[in-house]
């Protein structure tokens, strides 16, 4: 008898897609957004090598009952419920909002937990479980800038998939969770605007300054250019996408604002008399208003 599994959900939707359709966008353009969006092969991989993400977490089946399901803009996915059945799926969902936002596309969605009946051939997907990530997914306000909006584009996780975390004993899950999200001080989401640059100087590694500082130029020229990439892709006739926009905006602009932080502190400790001096930046919490990179401490190697 066929029944519902308990799985965790993802339920993901590119915004402004029907802009850059109305606009008369080059197709061939549209389908490559869309092959990077959602990669059946996934599940293929999966079937092959296991987990992808933290492959000696727990799980109940190699493939992770891993399911996906795309239709248009839309993106659907399901796995088991197990510490790597969890975190492979937020991983994906995290990697594709990546992919999107290097093509100057915003997207938003809500991962939750509950009944679903997800098959990929042909595509059944039915459930409470699913028609709770569809509704959240309209009323995401992650990030929200006022009381009252909604919609915001980001991806929420919901309570139900952080206390499972939270609650498992796999310390790769619970690190690799607090790499992918960032909290609003309400909510737990996907977060993609994280600097590199100053993850290696946190971590304390040697480095050579000059090939860092080379790497941070670049990694500040790919901000730059997704900026470029997300204006051009805002219908500007329509105040809520201005909106969803400026979001994207003040946190890429936040980034490249660091980016120029750490070009001063590798010029600082590139001096002479301070090269036996190495710097320990504290940082805030990520937010449209406040600078990712606030402090440097200067200490004695």
């Amino acid at each position: 008898m066929t029944e519902y599994k308990d799985k965790f959900i993802a339920f993901i939707d590119i915004l402004g897609f029907k802009f850059l359709v109305d606009k008369g966008s080059n197709l061939d353009e549209i389908i490559k957004i869309l092959k990077e969006f959602g990669n059946p092969a996934i599940r293929k991989t999966l079937e092959k090598h296991g987990p992808i993400v933290c492959p000696k977490s727990k799980y109940l089946q190699i493939d992770l009952d891993f399911n996906l399901t795309q239709i248009s803009d839309c993106l659907i996915v399901s796995s088991e419920v197990s510490p790597a059945g969890v975190i492979n799926l937020l991983h994906h969902c995290w990697g594709a909002q990546i992919k999107l936002l290097q093509n100057g596309f915003m997207c938003r969605g809500y991962i939750t937990r509950g009944k679903i009946y997800h098959i990929d051939e042909p595509p059944y997907i039915i459930g409470p479980g699913y028609q709770r990530a569809c509704l959240k997914e309209k009323v995401v306000s992650l990030f929200k800038n006022d009381a009252d909006e909604e919609g915001t584009p980001f991806v929420e996780v919901d309570p139900l998939v952080s206390e499972y975390i939270d609650q498992c004993d796999d310390n790769c899950v619970k690190a690799m969770f607090d790499r992918y999200v960032n909290n609003d001080g309400n909510s737990k989401g996907l977060f993609v605007f994280k600097h590199s640059a100053i993850s290696f100087l946190l971590s304390g590694s040697v480095f050579n300054l000059e090939q860092l500082k080379q790497s941070n130029k670049i990694f500040r020229s790919s901000l730059e250019n997704n900026k470029e990439q997300i204006i051009a892709k805002i219908d500007m006739k329509k105040e809520d996408a201005i909106q969803k926009g400026k979001h994207y905006i003040d946190f890429l602009n936040d980034q490249i604002a660091a980016t120029h932080q750490v070009d001063k502190i590798i010029d600082y400790l590139s001096m002479d008399e301070n090269r036996h001096y190495y710097c320990k930046i504290g940082n805030k919490k990520a937010t449209a208003s406040s600078p990712i990179m606030d402090t440097k401490q200067c200490l004695i190697k």
